[in-house]
């Protein structure tokens, strides 16, 4: 039971930590944590459906529908009708949303840049490793618990 309290504790850290690099951006700094949560997931996976920000999510269409009004009002996210089947419309960043998005990339690599020169190789490599095997359990946890 330690061990796993250690490993939610270091998460906990780095999650903490992390939106620390955010402070950089004042627009990001007055968003809802669910609103940079798919600011970041359309950012780093691209344009999505409403329906599938609900499924990763885990929440209903209707509770995704609130926010990215909210969003699109703040004007970080706009709808765009499919060109191949106009009943879908994908969610994508807005000028505004890819500059808030860009400035996190920029504010993240910085922080990356001095971590890797602060870190020898060959720890960066099991840390690496280490990343890859915790979200692959974690997708297969996520997996297990939707089927």
């Amino acid at each position: 039971m330690e061990t796993v309290q250690e490993i939610l504790n270091s998460v906990f850290d780095i999650v903490l930590n992390f939106s620390k690099i955010f402070s950089f951006n004042k627009e990001a700094e007055r968003m809802r944590t669910m609103e940079l949560y798919i600011l970041m997931f359309i950012g780093l996976k691209g344009p999505t459906k409403m329906t599938d920000l609900a499924k990763v999510y885990s929440m209903t269409k209707s509770n995704i529908t609130l926010i990215i009004d909210e969003m699109e009002r703040k004007n970080l996210v706009h709808r765009k009708r499919s060109s191949s089947d106009r009943r879908i419309i994908h969610i994508h960043l807005s000028r505004k949303g890819k500059a808030v998005f860009n400035s996190f990339v920029e504010s993240f690599k910085k922080a990356m840049d001095k971590f890797i020169q602060e870190v020898p190789q060959e720890d960066l490599q099991v840390i690496s490793l280490g990343f890859e095997k915790i979200v692959s359990a974690m997708k297969q946890i996520a997996w297990d618990e939707t089927s």
